[in-house]
């Protein structure tokens, strides 16, 4: 594996090229990634290999596991894409480094944002200047232009045509240009590239510049104070990440993780007037992070199937942001797990999970024909069945079908009135367990046994999780003994 140039990601997952979990898995040596559809062409820097040793001439192996992006049409529910509980469904979050700029207004109040391209300071008071709703920009006087701050809607259109937008603001005189994010979006701030300093200010508190603007003689200073790294409250939800539940499998949680995926310098098509890096946002971004968390694992623990790599990852994550507060989405509100999954990914924890939630091939066998089976479709079933799981000998009637609820999931879901089992396999020595629920509010369920004592690796204790009312909340199903903390999401329905 190549290091990633990410600029601040490896570190807010705490992976230091010179210790831990990074340098003892050998960097991910000899664990390919196959990556479908990159985005740019073999030539790029990104794919260079100086420094390398050479592949091995007769490379031998499989596909052993899928990590795939949850989808960017957040915010709204039931949106994600890639849900299926054989792959990794990632989600994107912020990291905990800001570009910060914004304005000090004459009131003596501050509007922080950020911007890519870090511009002189103020010197004085400047004017400022909002077209109003719907302009966008697009049509403003020159007078109203010429030495004002001039506050833009986000448009939301291609990249050029915004800049284009924002050239012909400060070709016109413009002291500086304010680019406000749509609403939806919250307090997330994604980088788009428009080649002159821009102050991007978030919705959520964009308003305030807005409304105050319409003061007579309103006026601000704007400052630029360059790189933050470990700013409070990250990582957050990016809007755009698609959220559960899940349309085709309502009964999963999911995504299953969050990675960063907001504004992270990614390798790009280059162009006359763009290098062959950029700052992208996105659920895609997101997945090369875990996809690479992975790899570490599979090169540390070789015997571990893909479906215990990815327990270790869910029930090792982190449910805190870095202030210690729960996760929060775009508008700054407790993040629901079918918007963060299990939490943020921890790599350092992953590497000793203590317990896993394991699945093998004929649970998924089980699953699918049990969705077949549900929906009633004709004798052509065993046909669709083998061409999904690519087993010309495969026949549903001879094989135990299992519900979604049934599946060995590391996230557990349970609906009123309805007892769903878990096994838990051993990943290391003799150990004791203690179980113990957090949830929101109280709600009617228990599980049982509330211990469980492991005495060699390898070693599968059951347990079961009993809804016996009709609340609808959600928390976490916490298994703990001296050495290991293992945290499944757990969510309570109607149905």
């Amino acid at each position: 594996m190549m290091y990633p140039a990410t600029t601040r990601s490896p570190e807010f997952l705490s992976l230091s090229k010179d210790a831990g979990l990074w340098p003892k898995s050998s960097y991910g040596k000899g664990i390919i990634i196959g990556v479908i559809d990159s985005g740019i062409e073999s030539r790029h820097p990104s794919f260079g290999d100086a420094g390398m040793s050479p592949p091995p001439a007769r490379r031998t192996g499989t596909c052993t596991g899928a990590v795939r992006p949850a989808g960017n049409a957040g915010p709204c529910p039931s949106t994600g894409n890639n849900d299926t509980p054989w792959e990794i469904t990632v989600g994107a979050g912020s990291v905990d480094r800001k570009l910060a700029a914004g304005l000090l207004l004459e009131s003596g109040d501050l509007v922080e944002g950020e911007a890519l391209v870090q511009g002189p300071n103020s010197t004085a008071y400047q004017p400022l200047h909002y077209p109003g709703e719907g302009n966008l920009c697009r049509k403003v006087s020159v007078e109203r232009t010429r030495g004002h701050i001039v506050i833009c809607d986000d448009a939301m259109v291609k990249v050029d045509v915004q800049a284009r937008i924002i050239k012909n603001l400060y070709d016109n005189g413009a002291a500086q240009v304010v680019l406000i994010g749509q609403e939806k979006a919250g307090f997330t701030l994604g980088f788009r590239e428009y080649g002159s300093s821009v102050v991007q200010e978030p919705a959520a508190v964009g308003h305030k510049l807005k409304d105050y603007s319409q003061y007579p003689d309103s006026a601000a200073q704007v400052f630029f104070k360059g790189t933050q790294i470990g700013v409070g409250q990250s990582p957050t939800v990016a809007y755009f990440s698609s959220r559960g539940p899940s349309r085709g499998n309502p009964r999963i949680v999911k995504p299953d993780i969050l990675a960063p995926g907001l504004n992270i310098l990614a390798a790009a098509t280059e162009s006359p007037d763009r290098g062959p890096f950029r700052f992208k946002s996105g659920t895609s971004m997101a997945v090369p992070h875990i996809s690479g968390v992975v790899a570490l694992l599979k090169s540390m623990h070789p015997d571990w199937s893909p479906m215990a790599i990815r327990s270790a990852i869910m029930t090792t994550a982190d449910e805190l942001d870095n202030d210690g507060n729960p996760i929060m989405n775009e508008k700054h509100e407790p993040a629901s797990a079918f918007a963060v999954g299990a939490g943020h990914v921890n790599p350092r924890r992953a590497v000793d999970p203590g317990l896993v939630y394991d699945l093998e091939v004929r649970d998924y066998v089980g699953y699918v024909c049990h969705l077949f089976a549900r929906a009633r479709l004709d004798n052509d079933d065993d046909y669709a069945v083998q061409d999904i799981l690519q087993d010309l000998n495969l026949n549903c009637r001879n094989v135990p079908h299992l519900s979604d609820v049934d599946l060995n999931y590391p996230s557990i879901m349970v609906p009123a009135n309805t007892t769903v089992r878990r096994t838990l396999t051993s990943m290391g020595p003799a150990e004791q367990y203690t179980g113990r629920l957090s949830m929101a509010h109280d709600v009617g369920v228990d599980f049982s046994p509330k211990s469980l004592s492991f005495s060699r690796p390898g070693e599968k204790l059951t347990f079961q999780v009993n809804h016996h009312g009709s609340e609808v909340a959600e928390g976490f199903l916490i298994w703990e003994s001296n050495t290991h903390t293992v945290q499944s999401p757990l969510v309570v329905v109607r149905s």
